[in-house]
């Protein structure tokens, strides 16, 4: 049911929807550069591979 005859009253009863995000990738020469996992901050499996390799 429309109150008024405004073209726009269809678009004010729709829900918003938030747009996702688009996924960063890691920088090049970090410990996690082509890690699946890459969130914005290091993961714990990152961190292990290169810790294990400075040692």
């Amino acid at each position: 049911m429309n109150f008024t005859n405004s073209p726009y009253e269809h678009m004010k009863k729709e829900i918003p929807h938030k747009a996702a995000p688009t996924p960063q990738k890691a920088p090049e020469g970090t410990p996690c550069a082509g890690c699946s996992y890459w969130r914005g901050i290091g993961c714990v499996f990152c961190y292990r591979e290169h810790l294990k390799k400075q040692s």
